[in-house]
């Protein structure tokens, strides 16, 4: 009985703030996540995945995993870490898998990834290269171990000058990683102040 009243007052909230959970294809989860080796142990399921999941879930939102066309990515943490070092240093745009179908029948689009380097890992700006989000309610979501947003609302901005960039939401990826009642916790309370 608890949960139906929170799903209903968390649909109550969101539908003031044009955020439809009851309207699939009205909203869209994007996320970039990774598995394998990382700073809190090896993944089978990466911290932004389980974000974006519950996300999508509380929402009954459609999902967009942004997917390496070459994985690169499954190398051990620190190998890793300067991998992505040398593709913000040069200005890479990583290719990825597939595309979005209809963007333009989704008005409000959750994005998130990890915190690479201060920044969005470069595989997002090669997705921010190939879909306009202008016109769009966009709210940034991160999983990091001590970045916090790293200014992903504010790079959004910068990168659609007509988007409706809400506050977002930062995760510490270990804490997201071993207790998903708090993440799913977190993630509601977020939703929540939405339409505060």
């Amino acid at each position: 009985m608890l949960k139906h009243l929170q799903v209903l007052i968390i649909t109550g909230v969101l539908s003031l703030f044009c955020i439809s959970p009851a309207s699939a294809s009205d909203t869209l989860v994007v996320f970039f996540s990774r598995t394998g080796s990382q700073f809190n142990g090896n993944l089978t399921e990466g911290n932004t995945a389980i974000v974006a999941k519950i996300i999508a879930q509380e929402l009954n939102a459609d999902t967009f995993e942004i997917k390496p066309k070459k994985n690169n990515y499954n190398l051990p943490y620190r190998e890793l870490t300067e991998l992505a070092r040398d593709e913000k240093e040069k200005g890479l745009r990583p290719e990825y898998i597939g595309e979005i179908e209809n963007l333009s029948s989704y008005s409000t689009i959750f994005i998130g990834s990890p915190v690479w380097w201060g920044d969005f890992p470069m595989i997002m700006y090669t997705f921010f290269e190939h879909n306009d989000l202008n016109g769009k309610t966009l709210i940034p979501f991160a999983t990091h171990e001590g970045s916090g947003l790293a200014g992903f609302d504010l790079r959004l901005k910068d990168l659609f000058k007509s988007a409706k960039v809400l506050q977002g939401l930062a995760l510490k990826g270990s804490k997201v990683q071993d207790d998903r009642t708090f993440a799913q916790t977190e993630i509601k309370n977020f939703l929540e102040k939405l339409s505060k």
